[in-house]
């Protein structure tokens, strides 16, 4: 191998190794940060989320770069927010300081101007937002509440809301949550063993819809009535002839 194939091979090589390290330290920096859908970021959080990804944007285009000053500054970056986070979680009137607050932008159908002007939100985006909630008259509204992530909670009137068993008088089962018993055809053996049950159990179950093995199936989930859902692998909808 002549010097320019060897150097050429360490160059690839410093991509790789930089690339890889900082993937897991992104992953690493996500985890202790705390997870959370981008619509459920604040815009503080955001502008942090898009600091880092510049930072590392700027590491990743160059292998000849110390990786040590951005490592510091995002170890930085991510401490304070996740300091300035426990304080906040800890501490409300610490958290009215440095996080947003709900702000009432509606109330009893009447819009509130001197917060529409604190939100700087205009009477088209207030109405646009309406809309995508399906309410077209603000007056069907009881309250308007604008959230700290940036997005609208609505709350309509009594006589604006659909009816709900409550409103008639009827009682209702309690629905829970599903329990996942196979994935990927592997079953779950935790989940059977904190519902009590065991896997000759479930074989049985699933032999009356005429599954020999849990392989077949791609899903399977037991919900709290005792009822079996299940999903094949390859699943093809029959076709249907027009005439």
């Amino acid at each position: 191998m002549s010097f320019w194939e060897s150097q050429e091979s360490l160059t690839v090589l410093q991509w790789f190794l930089r690339a890889v390290v900082i993937y897991f330290y992104m992953l690493l920096l996500t985890k202790l940060m705390g997870q959370r859908e981008i619509g459920q970021l604040r815009l503080f959080d955001f502008i942090i989320a898009v600091t880092v990804g510049s930072i590392l944007g700027g590491v990743l285009s160059s292998s000849n770069n110390s990786l040590t000053g951005p490592f510091v500054t995002l170890t930085t970056l991510a401490a304070t927010q996740i300091f300035l986070s426990y304080i906040a979680l800890n501490f409300s009137r610490i958290r009215r300081v440095i996080a947003e607050e709900p702000i009432i932008l509606i109330q009893n159908g009447q819009l509130l101007e001197q917060a529409m002007k604190k939100t700087k939100i205009n009477l088209d985006t207030l109405m646009s937002q309406l809309r995508q909630k399906n309410f077209f008259n603000p007056g069907n509204v009881e309250f308007a509440v604008l959230e700290p992530n940036g997005k609208l909670s609505v709350i309509p009137k009594s006589q604006s809301r659909p009816v709900t068993p409550a409103d008639l008088s009827i009682t209702t089962k309690y629905e829970g949550y599903p329990v996942m018993l196979i994935e990927d055809g592997n079953i779950i053996q935790d989940n059977l063993n904190r519902n009590n049950l065991s896997e000759s159990w479930l074989m049985e179950q699933l032999k009356k819809f005429n599954i020999q093995s849990p392989d077949e199936l791609l899903v399977a989930m037991l919900d709290t009535t005792g009822n079996l859902y299940f999903s094949p692998k390859n699943f093809a909808p029959e076709r249907t002839r027009s005439s």
